[in-house]
């Protein structure tokens, strides 16, 4: 009877060790063959979270391109200003200076969420474009779609330079932030089901 129950255990821990790593495998393939969104449609505003190479650059560069009215970073040092951001950017920094905000209270996915909703709700924000880097596109689109359920969201992913399957830190990279989005939708699963652990 032990044996049986010893194996049974076995068994299942290397059945959810194995959905575990199909898993990882399904999102890093995912994260490799990420593209953007809709590139012929135009939103309301265009979100950046900060943190990764590229993100700034290319949510000014949409910005400039017409793909949005408005420009919002999320998650900026308090020190740094819009001017700041464009300084080194080549392009018409007159023609978008005016629409660009920053929020400067977002240090976690979470918070980019929370603050971002404050500022599209504040500006009636329909559609947004979000930009963040490929590898971290999940989780925080997960994290917009459950703070905004009712708002347009096209990925914007940014693919950082030699960021491949063939090299180590993709999969350094896809693992972390494969069992953060693990994390984060189980975390949410189980506050919609029992909301008192959102507040303990």
């Amino acid at each position: 009877m032990i044996f049986k129950l010893i194996s049974y255990c076995v068994g299942a821990i290397f059945t959810l060790f194995l959905l575990w790593v199909l898993g990882w495998m399904w999102f890093a393939a995912n994260v490799s063959s990420m593209k953007p969104q809709a590139m012929d449609t135009k939103t309301d505003a265009i979100i950046v979270l900060t943190g990764g190479e590229g993100r700034v650059r290319e949510g000014l560069n949409l910005l400039a391109a017409g793909k949005g009215k408005k420009l919002f970073i999320s998650g900026v040092n308090e020190k740094v200003t819009p001017f700041d951001l464009i300084r080194t950017w080549q392009g018409n920094r007159d023609k978008i200076l005016c629409c660009i905000t920053l929020g400067y209270k977002a240090e976690t996915t979470a918070s980019n969420a929370t603050e971002s909703q404050q500022w599209i709700r504040k500006n009636n924000i329909r559609s947004i474009r979000l930009v963040t880097s490929n590898y971290h596109m999940a989780r925080s689109s997960l994290m917009f779609h459950t703070a905004l359920p009712d708002l347009e969201i096209y990925k914007h992913p940014v693919i950082q330079k030699d960021f491949n399957p063939g090299g180590k830190r993709f999969w350094v990279l896809t693992f972390e932030e494969y069992n953060k989005v693990l994390a984060a939708w189980l975390r949410l699963d189980l506050a919609d089901k029992n909301p008192s652990l959102i507040d303990g």
